[in-house]
């Protein structure tokens, strides 16, 4: 069987792991960096309103979905992990 090629990071960092173990203290944590975020998107949607601009366009829209989505996802497998160690927990 050929050996398979590797790919190299090209930007010089080592790619981060698919799962990864988190403690609640780290999730709080997320939680506090996407309340600055949601906390700075009000900001700009204050400063649109009180600016009285209909509109912007925006670049990054399709990463900015894609990230929310990344984020829906990565709630849903931690909610089915903490699921699975409580089953586990009690079956021990």
């Amino acid at each position: 069987m050929p050996k398979r090629a590797t790919r190299k990071p090209t930007n010089g960092k080592e790619r981060s792991a698919r799962k990864h173990p988190y403690r609640a203290p780290m999730m709080a944590g997320l939680v506090d960096r996407i309340r600055d975020q949601a906390v700075r998107l009000a900001g700009l949607a204050r400063s649109m309103e009180d600016a009285k601009v209909g509109e912007v366009v925006v670049d990054g829209h399709a990463m900015l979905l894609r990230g929310l989505n990344q984020i829906d996802n990565f709630i849903d497998n931690a909610s089915r992990s903490v699921r699975e160690a409580r089953t586990r927990s009690t079956q021990e």
